[in-house]
């Protein structure tokens, strides 16, 4: 024994450690590499992000049960461990051909990985041991040292040096946590995470094939069923909502077969079960909304070095650290006076500090520079507000659920708060995707130069839309645009050439009517940024304004005008010329940097059919990018869909006509480049305000019901 506690403790402490470090890793890098590497859109990074933890939290469930019947807590947790080794390496593969599968191995190692370990520490201590508590302690300590350590180390390498770095680590982190497990065995008696019936272990089931081979084999098989179900992230919705819903109604149901007080702890469970989702779900923003929100929004810089978003992962841990043995004190020092508050006031609490915190990026967002960035400052005090509401719901829940459930249904009722827990993240991936900038992507490259090149590469592409009329689809192809790449040693400033006037195209049809918003999506993404400078005036229709909106109502038949000038080109009379065209110009102007202006022309052409397809503004675009090198991979995002006139404002799509010489390219979704920071503000910031009301609305209802749910936990009428 060391300081008193049992020698295995310590083995389980470095485990869980190096099992959090890979964890906490792998997830700070996880939304910043689906929207900056695979180029995911942020709603769909946001949808995955949100289906994975969902699933990391019902598996255990699981696994657990899976420990407990046959394979015991041991061997679960090796193969657990095996399967997130492998997850992470499959992640440090930078390819999205392998990263569902990685993913996939991350789900199906945690839930047997993790309900395991919690369950050995348990099982070193008889349940009257007064060490209990100080071993949980302790043990609880590792979790939070690997998921502060991870991603400063983690983020830095995967951020600086390039993502399969970052990943890469966090798997040597899970390999070190299964080396310290496996050598560590000998310091665990022979009872504790062994196997219960072990001669069923190896009792044959099919020819060749035992039961634990057969789990083993289970747990391969359905590992890709697992990716296809993140892939399809939408069919979460479908699976544990329902299912969720079955689990709960049924506990509900149950209750009313038991006495008095068992029956009003169980719904004591239940509501707090409902508040804590919608904690969780809020307060789960730290991996996919806030995480953007810091890449986009905050102001980075220390002392001329901009930090890593990932880093910010660790202010979370690091408080946690710093605070939790002065909340126990604290709850210690009131206990002795009878002033600790009950559970439910705790709830309320953390709730509204939750709350608070989001209070606390909305005042942020609203003190942003003419820039839009806010200052660092307000990112680590709501990080603070966040921790100490978890402070005060983390630590009762789990003792409240063994203390409140009847013995006979223990389990069960343990596996549905942890069930609560995977509906607070498939909920928080929808809060997330309300911050979504979808509507504000455009399709873009990244071009990666080979390993050591220096020099000037070129490739081609062009752009498309697809077009439906009368049963038909059609695709319209641009012209060919040259893409000229000059690769240096040094990294470039980036720049974006904004156009001189940016087009619009609608198409109508004699004598129709047609209404167009003038404010352009991608220059006042809210439709409040900016003011409308027109004076609409139209040759072959009649204009009215209304608020935002451009009402054009197309000449039903040719002008005398129209008649002369056909009169006068009648050697170059085509299909294209019998169309009329009107162009309005207008101007864009910010409302609060009223020097900020965009041009844009809108153009309407009337015909019967859509003739245009989609043209290349110049013939080629150049761009200077940083070389590739052994240790750092350089992915430069390239942005190229101003250079096309956007036809009939359908949404473009880019082929590679031409693939470059000396490196690679791949398309996907990114942010358009002139949705800069003080227009995503304003997105963020509407939601976190939304989040801060009701957070505080939640914390108001449970301090209100607390004393009636004090009356049910204790059984007092």
């Amino acid at each position: 024994m060391k300081n008193g506690q049992p020698r295995a403790l310590y083995t389980l402490f470095f485990t869980e450690m190096w099992e959090r470090f890979s964890y906490y890793g792998m997830r700070a890098l996880l939304i910043l590499y689906m929207t900056r590497q695979i180029l995911y859109g942020d709603s769909q990074a946001y949808g995955i992000y949100a289906a994975y933890g969902a699933l990391v939290y019902a598996t255990p469930f699981i696994g657990g049960v899976i420990a407990d019947q046959i394979l015991g807590y041991r061997k679960a947790i090796i193969l657990g461990a095996v399967f997130m080794a492998i997850g992470h390496f499959l992640m440090a593969i930078e390819s999205s051909m392998f990263f569902y599968g990685a993913l996939a191995f991350l789900i199906i190692g945690n839930g047997f990985f993790k309900p395991n370990i919690s369950s050995m520490v348990g099982g070193l201590y008889k349940p009257d041991d007064p060490r209990r508590d100080g071993g949980f302690t302790i043990f609880y300590m590792g979790i939070n040292l690997g998921a502060f350590m991870a991603p400063l180390a983690c983020g830095l390498l995967g951020e600086l040096l390039g993502w399969h770095y970052g990943f890469g680590l966090a798997g040597i982190g899970m390999v070190l946590g299964l080396i310290v497990f496996i050598k560590g065995q000998h310091k665990f008696e022979a009872s504790n995470g062994a196997p219960p019936k072990p001669e069923l272990l190896s009792k044959p089931i099919l020819p060749g094939i035992n039961r634990e081979r057969l789990i083993y084999i289970a747990a391969a098989v359905i590992t890709p069923l697992i990716g296809l179900l993140v892939y399809n992230y939408q069919l979460m919705a479908f699976i544990l909502t329902p299912f969720a819903a079955v689990v709960f109604i049924g506990l509900l149901i149950m209750s009313f077969s038991f006495e008095k007080i068992e029956r009003e702890r169980v719904w004591v469970i239940l509501i707090l079960a409902f508040f804590s989702i919608t904690f969780w779900a809020f307060f789960e923003q730290a991996g996919s909304s806030i995480t953007l929100f810091t890449a986009n929004n905050v102001n980075r810089e220390i002392f001329g070095f901009v930090v890593p978003t990932s880093v910010f992962q660790s202010v979370n841990p690091f408080y946690i650290i710093v605070f939790a043995p002065i909340f126990a004190s604290l709850w210690v020092a009131l206990g002795k006076r009878n002033k600790e508050p009950n559970t439910t006031i705790k709830f309320a609490l953390g709730i509204i500090q939750l709350g608070l915190g989001f209070g606390v990026f909305v005042l942020g967002a609203s003190m942003a520079g003419p820039d839009g960035m806010v200052a660092l400052v307000f990112l680590l005090m709501g990080y603070l507000l966040h921790t100490t509401g978890e402070l005060c719901i983390s630590p009762v829940g789990l003792s409240m659920v063994t203390k409140l459930s009847p013995a006979r249904i223990v389990s069960m009722v343990m596996g549905a708060w942890f069930l609560s827990f995977a509906m607070a993240q498939h909920v928080g991936g929808i809060i997330a995707r309300l911050t979504s900038t979808a509507q504000y992507m455009e399709t873009g490259i990244t071009y990666e130069p080979e390993t050591s090149f220096i020099g000037k590469d070129q490739f081609s592409i062009r752009t498309y839309y697809v077009m439906e009329m009368d049963g038909r689809t059609d695709t319209l192809w641009s012209e060919p645009l040259n893409v000229k790449i000059d690769v240096t040693v040094d990294r470039p400033e980036v720049i974006v050439e904004k156009p001189e006037i940016f087009f619009i195209h609608r198409n109508v049809k004699p004598g129709e009517r047609i209404e167009v918003n003038l404010r352009v999506p991608y220059l006042d993404p809210t439709g409040r940024l900016t003011e409308i400078e027109i004076e609409p005036t139209a040759t072959h229709g009649q204009v009215q304004l209304k608020q935002d909106t451009l009402i054009y109502l197309a000449n039903a038949e040719r002008t005398p005008a129209d008649y002369e000038n056909l009169m006068n080109n009648q050697d170059r009379v085509t299909d294209e010329s019998l169309m009329r065209k009107d162009t309005i110009f207008y101007t864009l102007r910010d409302i609060s940097r009223p020097q900020l202006t965009d041009e844009v022309a809108l153009v309407i052409t009337i015909s019967e059919e859509e003739y245009f397809a989609p043209v290349a503004l110049k013939e080629s675009v150049n761009f200077t990018v940083q070389r590739s090198t052994a240790i750092r991979t350089s992915f430069n995002t390239i942005n190229v869909l101003h250079n096309f006139y956007i036809a009939n404002g359908k949404p473009l799509g880019i082929e590679i006509v031409e693939e470059p010489v000396n490196g690679f390219v791949n398309t996907g979704s990114m942010l358009n480049p002139f949705v800069g920071p003080t227009k995503t503000i304003h997105i963020y910031s509407n939601v976190f305000y939304y989040l801060f009301l009701v957070s505080l609305g939640v914390g108001v209802i449970v301090f209100l019901i607390s004393p009636l749910l004090r009356r049910w936990m204790h059984g007092i009428h």
